[in-house]
């Protein structure tokens, strides 16, 4: 066989080697991205499903939402237990695990009540340097509740 016609054959081979190479490797990493995704969806909704059935944050829900004067009676650990949740998500959104609108779809509507609740926080140092993080993130969730319905963006993980 002459010369050319092995390097021609030997060019092909190089070529078709080289796209199937990058073909595996795009689809090697938009699965890495889905998995990721559903990855984080996952802890997502494991997250908002531990915050609406445990029974002490229900309660706590149910104080907040209609009978604040009660709340001061609510043991402080179980309110900094809430609290902690509530940074914990706050925490999610800071390292890029949830997305800053879907925390606030999901958790605005509580961490604005329990900012806003004074009787919530009787026993508690709302100041202190340890609640820094909530007070960030109700600073977050009361600015993106003023932005118009029609401004937020479709919500995505």
């Amino acid at each position: 066989m002459a010369q050319p016609q092995l390097d021609f054959w030997k060019d092909i081979a190089i070529i078709f080697g080289g796209v199937l190479t990058l073909t595996t490797f795009i689809f090697g990493a938009l699965e890495f991205i889905r998995q990721g995704h559903q990855h984080r969806a996952a802890n997502f909704i494991q997250m908002r499903r531990r915050f609406l059935e445990d029974p002490l944050f229900r309660d706590i829900l149910n104080l907040l939402a209609s009978d604040h004067s009660k709340l001061p009676n609510t043991p402080i650990q179980d309110r900094r237990n809430f609290v902690g949740f509530l940074e914990e998500v706050a925490v999610m959104v800071n390292s890029g695990l949830i997305k800053m609108e879907v925390a606030h779809y999901m958790f605005g509507y509580y961490v604005i009540l329990t900012d806003r609740c004074s009787p919530f926080w009787e026993g508690l140092d709302r100041e202190s340097q340890y609640w820094s993080v909530f007070r960030r993130f109700a600073q977050d969730m009361h600015s993106l509740s003023l932005k118009h319905p029609a401004e937020q963006p479709a919500l995505r993980f």
